[in-house]
């Protein structure tokens, strides 16, 4: 597995790079293609806060934590991911079960803890999609109050999604076709 670390502000040691190499390395035993690692470090006047990105078996987990030294966010965000990637684990072992087909090579279960209570569908709603701006899914987001706002791009033509960032601004995922 590749460990890439970006230092964002230039001042990230060789002995915590060597930290976050050891601690990051243990996510690969979840699954055997764990390819790449990245690791950005932000330091703040306070405090260090660390994203990591896995790239694994084709998917993407993210985590980010915030702490008064970059060795303790480096062991909060990888307890995260941990935790994740030991859930997605079991999901993708009961999910193969359930239908009935082998589980994929590495993901024998004795290597998989026991998921405990996973998130179900207890609700469905369906609306249409009304071509509009992004500045007017902008406001409607504001006016509903919610999280998140899936529109159709009068623009584009494609549906996409606007949110409200932690820092008061939007957020816009659009599709790469």
């Amino acid at each position: 597995m590749e460990l890439l670390v970006r230092n964002a502000d230039g001042n990230l040691t060789q002995r915590d790079r060597d930290y976050a190499a050891k601690k990051l390395g243990k996510l690969e035993r979840y699954f055997h293609a764990a390819q790449k690692v990245e690791m950005v470090h932000h330091e703040g006047k306070l405090d260090h806060k660390i994203e990591v990105t896995v790239f694994v078996d084709g998917m993407t987990l993210r985590g980010e934590e915030t702490d008064g030294t970059v060795q303790a966010a480096i062991d909060k965000v990888a307890d995260k991911l941990e935790n994740r990637l030991r859930r997605l684990k079991s999901r993708i072992i009961k999910s193969h079960r359930h239908k009935g087909r082998p589980v994929p090579n590495g993901l024998e279960e004795n290597h998989a803890e026991p998921a405990g209570d996973e998130p179900a569908i207890v609700e469905f709603k369906r609306f249409r999609l009304k071509p509009m701006t992004v500045e007017d899914a902008g406001l409607q987001l504001e006016m509903l109050g919610h999280p998140f706002f899936v529109f159709l791009n009068s623009e584009s033509g494609q549906t996409e999604v606007i949110y409200k960032r932690e820092d008061g601004d939007f957020g816009l995922i659009a599709p790469d076709l």
